[in-house]
Order: structure tokens, then sequence, then C-alpha cells
């Protein structure tokens, strides 16, 4: 039995037993759900190429293609085209019935992600087009977020001129909220979100490592504080396969008021 791919040698390679009730496209996923559980096969490793998995266990590509369906509607693994299968990478959580900050729904879960600042602008000297009209709101922060060393979002926040007082040393260890409320002293009253997925700018995809042509969940948030005065908005660039937003609501939910009807040509 040969073991040519070192990502193989990782996994229980004794024989499947063509004996026993259990299928072998079965045997297969049990062993391979194994190897992810004991971080054998790590989340976001790639699962060893159909190849070796039939040469390693003497099966068929069918039977090899029928236990990697198995893990995918388990959400264990998830095949990514061109490139293979890999191990499914945690998603993270955001509750929107909740008025948090990004970093600190983050922090709920246990997760303390490595932050870079890239930019930190105490004054524009411009309109930037994709802030609301009306905002005065000229200091500009941009914010890698990444965990385990790879990049998952990008943020990019406008607040009050007061804010450029902070400097940038400052900046790069406070939260957007923790600088509104813990050093302008602004209390946060409410917040109007809108989230859409949208090709990432060239931009943002470099920032993210994600290739040229990617699609990526982008939150906007413009917050307001107690008094009625908008003190800050927000674009979340967020890989979508590690984010799932979130939200609790009473009573049905009118999806279709938002529908405008088509014309059908009937009169």
């Amino acid at each position: 039995m040969k073991t040519k791919s070192t990502k193989s040698s990782r996994l229980d390679i004794s024989p499947l037993d063509g004996k026993i009730s259990a299928p072998l496209y079965e045997q297969l996923a049990e062993r391979l759900a194994r190897a992810i559980s004991d971080g054998s096969l790590a989340p976001g490793q790639q699962v060893p190429p159909e190849a070796d998995l039939m040469e390693i266990f003497g099966i068929s590509r069918v039977t090899v293609r029928q236990a990697i369906q198995r893990l995918a509607r388990n959400g264990q693994v998830e095949s990514r085209r061109g490139k293979g299968t890999f191990v499914s990478r945690p998603s993270f959580q955001q509750d929107l019935s909740n008025l948090q900050g990004f970093q600190d729904a983050l922090r709920q879960q246990g997760i303390e992600p490595e932050t870079e600042l890239l930019e930190f602008s105490g004054s524009l000297g411009r309109v930037d087009p994709t802030v609301p009209a009306g905002l005065k709101l000229p200091v500009r922060l941009r914010r890698r977020y990444c965990i385990d060393g790879e990049a998952f979002a990008i943020v990019e926040a406008y607040l009050p001129a007061e804010a450029a007082q902070l400097g940038e040393q400052r900046a790069a260890h406070l939260s957007v909220y923790e600088i509104l409320q813990q050093f302008l002293g602004i209390h946060i009253g409410r917040a109007d979100v809108a989230i859409q997925c949208t090709r990432a700018s060239s931009k943002v995809a470099r920032d993210l490592g994600l290739p040229p042509v990617s699609y990526v969940l982008v939150m906007h948030r413009t917050s307001y504080s107690t008094a009625g005065a908008a003190c800050e908005h927000m674009r979340i660039s967020i890989v979508p396969d590690r984010y799932t937003f979130r939200m609790t609501a009473s009573g049905p939910m009118q999806l279709a008021n938002g529908v405008l009807p088509v014309a059908s040509g009937v009169p």
C-alpha cells in the first residue's frame, strides 16, 4: 500500500472492511471525520485528493465522492472549484438583535482577533462617496481583522473630527465603539444596519488575500448617539464563509413587502 502523500499519512490508512454491513463510503467518511475531530486534518487544510484516497484504500472514485458528499452535507468539508476539498473553518456569528460592536461580538464568542491598523486619517479633505450624504464624519479608520493569521474582515469606519486627537497608537488598540464611548464620551442610542453581498473592490480583495474576482459580505452601519446625532459610519467587508449574521424577530416576517411586483402585461 503506497502512501506518497504526506497529507494522506495523517489518516488511519488501515484497509476498509468490505465484509461488514457499513458501506465502504461510510467507513471512509467516518475515517476522515475522525481525522478532522482529532485535529489530524485541521480547519482550512486540504483533504487528500480523490486519486490518493482511491490508491490508499483500493476503492473507486464513486466511493470516494460519496464519502466526501456525506462530509459536505454535515458541514465538515467544503469543495472549492479547481482547488479541491478542504476542512471547513469555524464560522463566527453576530446577533443583530443586540447593539454591539463588531469586535465585541467576536469577544463574546471567546475570540480575540488579531488586528492591524491600515490607515488612520485625521481629515479626509474630501467627501467620501461611500458615506451617506449629510454625515459630518471626517476621520477615517481602516483596520484588518485576522484569526490564526488569516485575514477575514476589513473595517472602514468614519468618525467625528474630535477622534483625530486619538492618534494612531491608541487607534490601533481601541475598537470603534470603544473610541466613541471611552475616548469621546458618546453614548450609543441606536444603529441602522444594512447587509449585502457584493463584489470586493481590488483594494479589499488584496487586503483580504482573495482572488481579484471575489465576493464579500458588506455590512453598512450608521450609529447615532442618545441625542440623535450620527456619530459613526462603518463599512465591514467580510469573507462570506467565515461569518453569520443572526437576528430574532417577533411575529411573522413580511419579506414580500419589500419586493416590487413585476408587470405581467395582463390588464
